[in-house]
């Protein structure tokens, strides 16, 4: 029987007159039931109880839970968020202000972005042909970066292969032993300026070094994601903490190729981390490849634009983009690979 503070209790239920029980409503609001009591015990949400001591949401509750998640969103402390929706226009200001910054940031790059396209359009109109090279230079090196040539390695033997889209946040996935390691550590050599996150990441002062290599600005930065992290229900760890200096080392600059992205995370922190990644790595410069096996990290519900799947098939046949819909081919495959944090934490790491 599930204890009423049990994050796991039933997650399909609906009370008949609407209210949602804590799973439902999370799901709902695309966060985890652990952000839902942290809000509660903030004093943010105050759910009704059910006779069986299951915690309600009503309209009502998951209208104030949209706007908390929505000022989380914006990078608001819980004790800002408070203040917030109390009326406090200078706390909703002060968000709102970094988020135009934000926004006129990825407008920039938008409009550079069309500028490119639009000149490449009139060439073409009158009559030119680009030489080799110059569609990438027209295009600019961020796009350039989203293709890459190689020579695969073992156990494709060489063959070459050609990643047209790799977009912003790529994840590598494949079953044990079809390759994805060295797919990804390739990759990894390929990528202008990558940097591979791998399992000697958590070897023995691997975090001081890599704390102790960054300006005092990334620190900040790093801080600051971690205490929103932790505050929105993600467990403060080594792992956590490696993953967020290496997001920021470089200012986001340089590619990162994570060697299986959920090793040392916890589901509540894989759940809290997705959503924020992908609004970080929207802001970076340089790609994501994390490799994964996890149904937390990967929520096929939930790719959006600028995501791309590679599967490596347990068969060794290359390598290919799979979209995250049941009639797209390779998808069945795709869902085989992928299992529950729990599941992925009883497996024991083999070389892929």
């Amino acid at each position: 029987m599930s204890h009423p503070n049990d994050p796991r209790e039933p997650d399909e239920s609906k009370e008949p007159d609407g209210f949602l029980r804590a799973a439902g409503a999370a799901r709902r609001l695309g966060v985890s039931v652990k952000a839902l009591r942290l809000y509660e015990a903030h004093g943010l949400l105050r759910p009704a109880r059910s006779q069986a001591g299951y915690r309600l949401y009503g309209p009502e509750d998951l209208r104030r839970a949209r706007d908390i998640v929505g000022l989380r969103a914006l990078g608001l402390g819980l004790a800002q968020v408070g203040r917030a929706i109390a009326g406090d226009a200078d706390a909703l200001d002060a968000a709102l202000a970094r988020r135009e910054a934000e926004l006129g940031t990825e407008f920039h790059g938008l409009r550079t972005s069309v500028e490119r396209l639009r000149a490449l359009r009139e060439r073409l109109a009158r009559g030119h042909v680009l030489p080799d090279g110059e569609l990438q230079r027209a295009l600019g090196a961020e796009t350039a970066a989203a293709t890459v040539t190689f020579d695969l390695p073992w156990p494709w033997a060489g063959e070459r292969f050609e990643l047209m889209d790799i977009g912003q946040l790529m994840y590598l996935v494949g079953p044990l032993g079809s390759g994805k390691t060295r797919l990804a550590h390739r990759l990894a050599q390929r990528l202008p300026e990558a940097m591979l996150l791998g399992p000697e990441r958590f070897e023995g002062d691997a975090l001081d070094r890599a704390w102790s290599g960054l300006a005092d600005e990334e620190r900040q930065a790093v801080q600051s994601h971690r205490g929103w992290l932790v505050e929105e229900g993600a467990t403060d760890s080594v792992a956590l903490r490696l993953l967020l200096i290496a997001l920021e080392a470089s200012g986001g600059r340089r590619s990162l190729v994570i060697d299986m992205i959920e090793d040392g995370l916890d589901r509540a922190t894989q759940e809290t981390l997705m959503p924020w990644l992908r609004r970080r790595v929207r802001a970076r410069a340089a790609p994501v490849v994390a490799m994964t096996r996890s149904s937390s990290i990967l929520d096929l519900s939930r790719v959006g634009p600028g995501e791309t799947i590679l599967l490596c098939p347990a068969n060794h046949a290359m390598p290919r983009l799979v979209a995250p819909h049941a009639a797209a081919p390779g998808y069945e495959t795709l869902c085989s690979c992928l299992a529950t944090p729990e599941a992925r934490a009883r497996l024991v790491r083999a070389p892929a």
